[in-house]
Formats: structure tokens, C-alpha cells, sequence
């Protein structure tokens, strides 16, 4: 193994300092290397024999510090130098068994304390050997050591020289916190500066001006730690770096006097005690100016050479807060867990073991958002951490938060748990929320889907203002609103909308007034989201107290200014109407009014609804276009499309049926909209808990089941429990079956009052339209029966829903016209009465009523045959009836 590396440390902790680094950096390589040739004398033999001795040293040291008290004086009787491997022994208890224990979860200190003196001894039985010649260095050698960049840890290369000899968990043990590289060095520092050419060669280099004297070297760390305090003193700043240190304001003269500070550094000793100390303090001042390169460069430093455990935890946690500002998430999630395993009581932000931290998601100007496992590790949630919080009881701190639950459940993530990290002080509050798995935030959505479409933009808006509104009512106000505050989720019926920090105002102020006062050009990207989120705040949250305090209003402005960046991509900053050019200018008009400055011109929030519901029900919608109605109460009706006009011929175009479907008859539709899917069971039940309402089945007699080789009335089966064969789960993603086609009036009836528009059952000949989309085969693929495009007996994968139950809609592939499960899966109710064949039909798409209670069902379901899932098949049955394979696809009328 090359001793290069494992040399120029060795030289470094003779002379107490970076000496090769400082040489170079002076005078460069070409003239360092004859300097140290003519002072350095030691030979590659003799170091490599020091650092043998002094591994040997630092074995016996470690198992010292290990052993229990009333053994501790056998071990040290092995050393000349006692008190000196006394005080090193010292530590090894307090500052690295206890805390590695903690960290590999070894519940039995005493088990792993023998373990690990057992395994060093068996290791000490087996001397370390570094082959070196013992000749002075050549100008080569002396140019390696300068040249070489290595960032290879002693531990690391003398471990690497072990090779398999070291068992794993003692390896682990000599890693942890660089324990075995400390403990060498300790020796090797001691043994190679009682030589007395060590002395000589510290003399020499003095004389010379290139190495600063011992009275020098304590001048300097007194200068620049009373530089570098004044510094931080001026500025508010700590040793523990805070997220608002990012908005200081720093002129150009004291911005010179840090990096004259900074460039003394490397001339000061290495191994003073308080050499580490000012690495963080100058750490700390420098990342207030916006370099956080160097800043980080500093504490990576400080944690790498800190020869405490305290000030490798401090270095960690400014580590975090440094690379959180860069939004390198991963990297500061460690550091912070570094830190917390040191010292959980000063760094944890929330309760870690009650909440184990897996990833962080975000950071802004309120706090830091933490994805966590429950204490139980069965679930996710969120758990919010704030940098600034307010004190008082837990709950009068969080009670408008915890409000939020009972008042606006379907607007905001559920909470779950709050308190404060530290209860005694009141310090480090967190709340803990559900975990809403693939939803993301407002600029995330942007980011990755782009701006939202005009209906899309006009129903999440919608949404945002339900919201503000239940809130409202109970004067809880969220004074943060904007997009990185709105969480969108696709689901596979609509866009849902849940708004976060909801309620918190009381909990935690935000970095926004630092942010405006103190704000400067060399902002980080935390920084930057900060000032940008400016833009969402009314002028009465920003200082202008002739505006009065914040209100209701004052989300109003937020509320503007946020859905005119979710539907443009654009800061709000300044509204532009060419950004809405396809939106209606009502729309504009809105946004506007909501972003006056004065909080009396701005509209109350039930306007804001009224003007919004208006505006998405006078939208002209285009053939292809996907659109859901928002409920006066809450949430959305289900996903429809818009149906081209057009002519088909309708009936049994490839005389593959019966005479039910015939004559072949040609019709002509007007444009309309259908139901995308089947309506589910999820959209059903909202129905249902709405209202109360009580199908036929669950009234009556019950629902037919499929037993075997026909269909029996069950009384307990229903829309709740269909009774499926093999007893197969339903989820609220599967269509909703066992409704009559009078349960589906009422459902429509009660859809209509909700949104305001003519939503019917479609007539038969739209059904059958729709279903074609512009194809005049069987099926709408073709006139072959496929596997796989359709849940029905003998369609094929996937087995657990052929002929057995329905699928969860949308499993298939669409039709043309973008409409799922046309083919099997449920039958779908019609407004028509039941006529036996076209005889007579209308040729203009209307409802065609019949003479009785007989009403029409197309498009097959999972229990039916190939034939009868072909686009012309027909079937009828009463209105009252209610089975496991019945359900409905809804329209409307444009």
C-alpha cells in the first residue's frame, strides 16, 4: 500500500498544522519540495515505524477505554506514557461505545463492550506492517506528497491494510467518528514532536517566515476569534446556523472582512482545541453572504477534524440547514441525522422515535416537511417542523389547525398528531398530518404537467375557494396560500384538490419579513422560493398598516394571485390578460378584483364562488374535451366527455344478431356529453351519505345474485354488498351495481341540483353511438371477439374478474372516443322504454318511450357471453330490478 497519504498526515500532525498545504500554497511545489528536503529529515521507514507503534498504541488505548473501571489499570500498565493514553481512554466510553451502540441498536452494552475488547485483542496479536525504504525522501516523493489530493481516511487505509483480518462489527466500531484514525494520530502527533528534528525543522521554517510561531499561532486564533465574533455579533448570527441568516445584508467592506478572515485559516493549527471552533464560527458568517459553496466546504471541515463530539454535531446540523437552502435533500437528511444521533435533545425537530424520518420533502419559510413513519411503522405521514415557533399550551397553539379537521375534512390532509419537540421550553413545535401518497404540490404539478387547462384551472380554483370558504365561516384565516400550499393528486376520476399549512398562522411565523427587509442578490434556491412566495401576500401581511391586520381578505389576495399561476405557469407579480388569452376576461376580471391592494375593494369569498361556478358552466366545450362539475356541497360529479355530432347507422350492421336489432336504421346525434366511466361506487356513496337515500334493493327484497347457472334474489345484497361469487371484495373504484333504473333517477336528480346542469340517462341511440365511436363493426376494435380488451366470460387475463365480478373501470383500453368499459363489465341502464325491435325508432338520437315499466340495458357485463357484449346487442328489464351486474353511464345535454 502507497504511504503517501498515511505520510503527509504524519507530517501534518508533527507540525501541528497543514504544513504541506501551507508550503505549497506560499511559495508552490517547485520550491516547497527543496525546503522541506533540506528541513524535513525524517525517512519513509521511520515514519511508517511510528505509525505501526502508534497503531499498537491506539489498540491498546481503545480496549482501555473500554474495559470496565477495575480493569482498566491492567491495560495501562502496558504504557510508558499513561496519563497521555489515560486522557485518550477517557473518552472512548462517553463518546463513541455508547453512541455506536445507540446507532446499530445494540440494546446490551456490556455484550458488545466484551465483544469488541476480544475482538481487538485477537487483532493486536497480529502487528501492522508498512514496508518503506529508510532513505531520505527524493524530490519525487517530497512532489507526490504535495501533489497528492488523497481524501482517503488513516482508518480507511490502515483497515485496507488488515484487509480480512478485522471482523465486521469491530470495523464498524473503528469507523465510527474515525475512532481508529483519531486515536493513531493522537500517538503519532506525541511521538514524532518530542523529536528533537521536528523542533529544528519548526525552527527553521519560522526563521524562514514560512510557519507561524507558537506565540504567532495564539495571537492569530485570539484575533480571529474576536474578528469573527464582532462579525457575527453585528449580523445576529450564531454558531448554529438559522434558515433566516440567508436574508443578512452584507456591504462589499464586510464582505471583504470575511474572506480576509477566511484566507488566515489555513495558518492557524489544526489541532488547537479551538481551531474547529472558529472553522464553524467563519462557516457560519460566511454562509449569511450567499456562498454556500464555501460555507460548506468550511463545515465539512469542522465535522471531518472535529475532536469533540459536540462540534461534530454542530458542524452536521449547519451541514443540513446549508444543503436544505440547496434543496439537496438526501445529503442534508443525513446530516441532520448525524447530528440527532450525537445530541437528539438540541438538533432532533420532532419526535424521531415517534416519527422515524425516511425522506424530506420540502422546506420553506414556515419550516421543514418531514415524510415519516408512524410510531407503529405501519403508515406515512407528513410531520411539519417550524423554524419560528410561538409559545403557550399545545392546545391553544395548534387549536385552529386541529379545527380544521372537523370543519373542512375534505379540503385539507387529515391531522393527525402535534406537540412540541422540547414541551418544557415550548421550543421546536411539529404537526403531523396524513401522508396523500403520489399528490404534489402546486409548483411540483407545474413543473411536471405545465400550466392547467381552463376548465381544469377554473374546477381546482373552485375547490380552493370551498375550502376558504368553510374556513372562513369560523374566522380561521391561511394567510399562506399558494401553490406550493395545494396539493394535486390525479386520481382515476378527477384532479383532487387538498389544501396544506391550513390553520398553522398561529403556530409558526414565516421567513416572508426577513425575506422583504433583508433580502439580497446571492440567494440560494430556498431563498429564492421564499422571495418568490412574496408575491402571494397582500400588502397588509408585508408592513402597510394602513390596511389594517390580516382577514379573510387577505387569502382572497393570495387566492388570486395563486390560481393565476397554476393556470398561466407565470409569476403573479403582475397579472397579464394575454396569458389568459382562451379564458373568458370575467376570468381575468376576477383575479384581478382579488389582487386589489386595498383588502375593502377585494371580493368576499361567496362571490368569488358564485363568479367561478358560472364561469365553468358557461364554458363552450369542444368534442374530445374531459370535464367534471364541482358539487355545491363538496368534491366533483363524475368524469364526462364530449361526444362529436354525427350520423351512424344503428342496429346489426354485420348480421350478426337477432331481431331485436334490427332494421338497420341510419341516425343522426347532436353533440353531448358522457359519462367517461361507469359511475363507481365511491361516487355513489357521496350520493348516498349526501342525502340518505335508500335503493330499492336495500328497501325491497334485496338484489339478484349470480348462484351458479342463474340469478337469485338475496335480501342482504345491495350496492354495499353485491354478493359477487367467491364473495370478491368491491372497492369504490369498481361501478357501482345493484341500483334500479329508478335508483339512477334519483341519483341524477340529485346530481343536477348539485351542479346546476341537465344530467340524464342516455337515450339508446347515444348509448350506442357513443359506444361505436365512428366504427360499424361488432365490437368497437373490430368484428373479431379479443382477449383482454373486456371483462366477460371468456375474455381472458385478468382471470380474477372474468365471469367472477367487475373490474375496477378504466382496467381496459378506451374506445375512440375515449369512453372505458362500453364492452362488458356492467350493463348500463337507458332512458328508453323497451320496444322488441327498430320498427318505428327515431332517426334524431331523442329518447324513444315505451308503453311500459320494461326499460332498456346495453353493453353486457362480466358475466356475460361474446355476443352479447357487441356494440348492437340489446336487453331489457324492469325498472325496479336490481342486480350484481347493473349499473349506469350518465349524460348530458350541451
Amino acid at each position: 500500500m502507497s504511504l503517501t497519504t498515511l505520510i503527509q498526515k504524519g507530517i501534518d500532525a508533527a507540525f501541528d498544522s497543514p504544513l504541506i498545504e501551507i508550503l505549497a500554497d506560499k511559495i508552490g511545489v517547485a520550491q516547497a519540495v527543496p525546503i522541506l528536503k533540506e528541513h524535513f529529515t525524517f525517512t519513509a521507514f521511520e515514519i511508517a515505524s511510528a505509525y505501526q507503534d502508534s497503531y499498537e498504541q491506539a489498540l491498546t488505548a481503545i480496549n482501555a477505554g473500554l474495559a470496565a473501571p477495575e480493569q482498566k489499570f491492567a491495560f495501562l500498565q502496558k504504557f510508558t506514557h499513561s496519563k497521555l493514553t489515560r486522557e485518550f481512554s477517557d473518552q472512548i466510553d462517553s463518546l463513541y461505545l455508547q453512541l455506536f451502540a445507540k446507532a446499530i441498536e445494540k440494546e446490551s452494552t456490556s455484550e458488545l463492550r466484551q465483544q469488541l475488547i476480544e475482538q481487538i485483542e485477537r487483532l493486536s496479536e497480529q502487528p501492522l506492517t508498512f514496508e518503506a525504504e529508510n532513505t531520505p525522501f527524493t524530490d519525487t516523493e517530497l512532489a507526490a506528497f504535495i501533489n497528492d489530493k488523497g481524501t482517503s481516511s488513516i482508518t480507511d487505509l490502515v483497515l485496507e491494510q488488515l484487509g480480512n483480518r478485522v471482523p465486521d462489527l469491530l470495523a464498524q466500531f473503528l469507523h465510527y467518528h474515525e475512532l481508529l484514525g483519531n486515536a493513531i494520530l493522537f500517538f503519532l502527533r506525541e511521538r514524532l514532536r518530542k523529536d528533537e528534528r521536528t523542533e529544528k525543522t519548526l525552527a527553521a521554517l519560522q526563521r524562514e517566515k514560512l510557519l507561524l510561531g507558537t506565540d504567532e499561532i495564539k495571537q492569530g486564533m485570539a484575533e480571529q476569534k474576536a474578528l469573527l465574533q464582532e462579525l457575527m455579533q453585528r449580523f445576529a448570527l450564531s454558531k448554529q446556523i438559522k434558515p433566516s441568516d440567508e436574508f443578512t445584508h452584507h456591504s462589499s467592506d464586510s464582505r471583504q472582512l470575511i474572506q480576509a478572515a477566511i484566507a488566515k485559516l489555513p495558518v492557524l493549527s489544526k489541532h488547537n482545541r479551538e481551531y474547529n471552533q472558529l472553522v464553524i464560527m467563519a462557516g457560519s458568517v460566511l454562509s449569511s453572504t450567499g456562498d454556500i459553496d464555501e460555507a460548506e466546504s468550511l463545515f465539512l471541515q469542522a465535522r471531518n477534524e472535529a475532536q469533540n463530539q459536540a462540534d461534530k454535531a454542530l458542524a452536521s446540523f449547519n451541514l443540513f440547514q446549508i444543503r436544505l437552502r440547496c434543496q439537496a435533500y438526501e445529503k442534508a437528511l443525513a446530516d441532520l441525522q448525524t447530528a440527532i444521533k450525537i445530541d437528539s435533545k438540541r438538533y432532533a425537530l420532532h419526535h424521531v422515535e415517534k416519527y422515524p424520518i425516511q425522506q424530506i420533502l420540502g422546506a420553506g419559510g414556515m419550516g421543514c416537511v418531514f415524510l415519516c413513519h408512524d410510531q407503529w411503522g405501519e403508515n406515512q405521514v407528513v410531520v411539519k417542523c417550524f423554524w419560528k415557533g410561538r409559545k403557550g399550551k399545545r392546545d391553544d397553539v395548534f387549536k385552529e389547525a386541529l379545527l380544521m379537521r372537523d370543519i373542512a375534512g375534505d379540503y385539507v390532509p387529515k391531522p393527525i398528531d402535534c406537540d412540541y419537540t422540547d414541551p418544557i421550553q415550548q421550543e421546536r413545535p411539529y404537526f403531523v398530518t396524513e401522508y396523500i401518497a403520489q399528490a404534489k404540490d402546486g409548483e411540483a404539478w407545474l413543473a411536471e404537467h405545465g400550466k392547467l387547462d381552463l376548465r381544469t384551472g377554473l374546477a381546482v380554483g373552485l375547490e380552493i375557494a370551498k375550502g376558504l370558504q368553510v374556513a372562513h365561516q369560523k374566522g380561521i384565516y391561511h394567510l399562506d396560500l399558494k401553490p406550493a400550499n395545494v396539493l394535486l393528486k390525479q386520481t382515476q376520476t378527477a384532479l383532487m384538490v387538498k389544501i396544506i399549512d391550513f390553520g398553522l398562522a398561529r403556530v409558526a411565523t414565516s421567513l416572508k419579513q426577513e425575506a422583504m427587509s433583508r433580502s439580497h442578490t446571492h440567494q440560494t434556491q430556498f431563498g429564492q422560493t421564499i422571495i418568490g412566495s412574496l408575491y402571494y401576500a397582500p400588502p397588509e401581511q408585508l408592513g402597510h398598516s394602513e390596511y389594517g391586520k390580516p382577514s379573510a381578505k387577505s387569502d382572497l389576495f393570495s387566492f388570486g394571485a395563486t390560481l393565476y399561476r397554476l393556470m398561466t405557469g407565470e409569476s403573479p407579480q403582475n397579472l397579464n390578460p394575454r396569458r389568459l388569452a382562451e379564458a373568458p376576461p370575467a376570468l381575468f376580471e376576477l383575479l384581478c378584483d382579488c389582487k386589489e391592494e386595498n383588502p375593502e375593494r377585494r371580493p368576499d369569498i361567496d362571490s368569488v364562488i358564485a363568479r367561478l361556478s358560472g364561469l365553468l358552466k358557461t364554458q363552450q366545450l369542444k368534442p374530445g374535451n374531459v370535464f367534471r362539475d364541482p358539487l355545491t356541497e363538496s368534491g366533483f360529479g363524475p368524469e364526462m366527455v364530449v361526444i362529436p355530432a354525427g350520423t351512424f347507422r344503428m342496429g346489426d350492421i354485420q348480421g350478426t344478431g337477432g331481431d331485436r336489432e334490427k332494421p338497420v336504421h341510419e341516425v343522426s346525434v347532436k353533440s353531448f356529453a358522457m359519462g367517461r366511466y361507469p359511475l363507481t361506487v365511491g361516487e355513489f356513496r357521496q350520493f348516498v351519505e349526501a342525502t340518505g337515500y335508500k335503493t330499492e334493493a336495500e328497501t325491497g327484497g334485496g338484489s339478484y345474485v349470480w348462484k351458479g347457472n342463474n340469478w337469485q334474489q338475496v335480501e342482504d345484497a345491495n350496492w354495499r354488498n353485491p354478493s359477487f361469487p367467491q364473495e370478491a371484495p368491491q372497492e369504490d373504484n369498481q361501478p357501482v351495481v345493484c341500483i334500479s333504473w329508478n335508483d339512477t333517477k334519483a341519483y341524477i336528480d340529485w346530481l343536477t341540483e348539485q351542479t346546476g346542469q341537465e344530467y340524464r340517462l342516455p337515450s339508446e341511440a347515444q348509448w350506442e353511438y357513443a359506444a361505436r365511436a365512428g366504427t360499424d363493426t361488432d365490437y368497437w376494435w373490430g368484428n373479431k371477439f379479443a382477449r383482454n380488451r373486456v371483462n366477460c366470460r371468456g375474455s381472458g387475463r385478468p382471470s380474477q374478474w372474468s365471469g367472477k365480478q367487475t373490474a375496477p373501470v378504466g382496467s381496459f383500453k378506451p374506445n375512440p372516443f375515449d369512453l372505458y368499459d362500453t364492452a362488458g363489465n356492467v350493463w348500463e341502464w337507458c332512458a328508453d322504454g323497451w320496444h322488441d325491435n327498430y320498427k318505428g325508432a327515431p332517426t334524431h338520437g331523442s329518447v324513444w318511450k315505451g308503453d311500459g315499466s320494461l326499460f332498456v340495458l346495453r353493453g353486457g357485463s362480466w358475466n356475460s357471453g361474446a355476443r352479447q357484449v357487441r356494440s348492437a346487442y340489446r336487453e331489457k328489464n324492469q325498472q325496479t330490478y336490481g342486480a350484481g351486474n347493473c349499473g349506469v353511464r350518465l349524460a348530458i345535454i350541451l
